[in-house]
């Protein structure tokens, strides 16, 4: 028996979907398929592993091209890395790795600066050199305890934000604007093209969890559009205090945030509100009059890995001036072994290899884990995953690559 990595195209591309839902536990539904081929998938980044005795599709994979926002509000190419799964019937023979590796190839053949995914099992792709480098929250709370002690809005002021409600056709012109502007000053974020809003805002019954239509409102400052939600209502009868399902919320004043909550948890004949993929550092907890009726559930979110050292790193801005040698290991990426030096002169770096001594060594999947500010060198050198050579380097790392604000992936792919 051989497994060959084949290209997805028409013919072969409903068998590929169904075999990634498979991987998952699922059946797919023949509408779909074509809303994914159609609205999300780009087939030439597509790959399916194929055992050549009954050529049969054994393992899937590919990636979405997606743009990411970086410290300092550059944004970088990114693979977004999906649909990966292996059959359990061909577990263990190579698929997987090979699959990720062209992926991989393929992504810096098109000028690909990092890749990025969302990991169905935590303990996988840090052997690809991937690092978690944004974690969020997902919420429940009982609105009857959503009043503020603090707010960006002067209590003592009439506010100009106002919220409205706006049907699914309004939604769909009015979202993306919002969203864009959130991506474009929100690290670690990701765009999202036309086709994707489609595809994002598919709402019919079978995609719903038992829940209502989705319902739209959108946060208004000044005759500009700065804030919206997408929320279901789950209940049973009208005397159900249901529950209210916050799909995605985005903001991009201060003031917007406020106003969507102080909205949303204002509602009546609701006993709780969800809301997953939080920011990590949304300041609603501070609000909050008694922030411990917030239930918040961390997990991990973007993970990502550098496909261009140098680029990446000089592509972000730095929160302070100076000069780091970082030692690299990488079994999988033994090209890569080695130190660079990364020298930052008014926030701007630039990267050249040396063969002096590192300052501090790691693996690139700890370099990634840091590469975005969300997550500090200090508890990855406590951890043993960072080995700190020098006095100061730690200290002088953290200082670099430290944010102002934590960063956040609001789009699951």
């Amino acid at each position: 028996m051989t497994i060959e990595l084949r290209s997805v195209t028409d013919s072969n591309f409903t068998e590929w979907r169904k075999a990634v839902r498979h991987g998952f536990g699922q059946h797919v539904h023949p509408d779909d398929i074509a809303r994914l081929r159609n609205d999300r998938a780009e087939l030439d980044r597509l790959i399916a592993a194929v055992d050549t005795s009954s050529e049969r599709i054994v393992g899937t994979g590919g990636a979405d091209s997606y743009s990411l926002t970086l410290p300092g509000g550059a944004t970088v190419p990114m693979a977004g890395v999906a649909y990966m799964t292996t059959s359990v019937t061909h577990r263990r023979q190579g698929a997987f790795s090979r699959m990720m590796s062209k992926i991989h190839d393929e992504a810096r053949e098109r000028g690909d600066i990092v890749s990025g995914l969302w990991a169905s099992q935590s303990h996988l792709y840090s052997r690809f050199d991937y690092g978690l480098a944004v974690n969020s929250y997902d919420w429940e709370i009982d609105p009857s305890f959503g009043a503020f002690s603090h707010s960006p809005i002067d209590p003592g002021e009439e506010s100009d934000a106002h919220v409205y409600f706006v049907d699914a056709d309004e939604a769909a012109a009015m979202l993306p604007g919002i969203y864009a502007q959130m991506h474009e000053q929100t690290i670690g974020s990701v765009n999202r093209n036309e086709g994707r809003w489609r595809y994002e805002l598919f709402d019919e019954e079978r995609v719903r969890g038992g829940g209502s239509p989705l319902f739209f409102a959108i946060c208004e400052e000044a005759g500009e559009q700065t804030g919206y939600v997408a929320y279901r209502m789950h209940r049973i009868g009208d005397s159900d205090m249901g529950t209210l399902e916050v799909v995605e919320q985005v903001s991009i004043t201060d003031t917007a945030h406020a106003t969507m909550w102080r909205f949303l948890l204002n509602f009546d004949l609701v006993g709780k509100i969800t809301a997953v993929n939080r920011p990590s550092d949304d300041p609603l907890w501070w609000m909050l009059s008694d922030p411990r009726r917030l239930s918040r559930t961390s997990h991990d979110a973007l993970w990502v890995r550098l496909l261009d050292i140098p680029k990446a790193l000089e592509a972000r801005t730095y929160n302070a001036d100076g000069c780091v040698k970082i030692g690299l290991i990488s079994e999988s990426q033994p090209e890569i072994a080695g130190t660079y030096v990364l020298e930052i002169d008014d926030s701007q770096g630039s990267v050249k290899k040396t063969t002096d001594k590192p300052d501090v060594v790691m693996t690139p999947a700890d370099l990634s884990a840091i590469y975005l500010g969300g997550v500090t060198p200090g508890p990855l050198v406590e951890a043993g995953r960072i080995d700190a050579i020098t006095t100061g380097s730690v200290a002088k790392l953290h200082g670099m690559f430290s944010t102002d604000s934590a960063p956040w992936c609001a789009h699951y792919f």
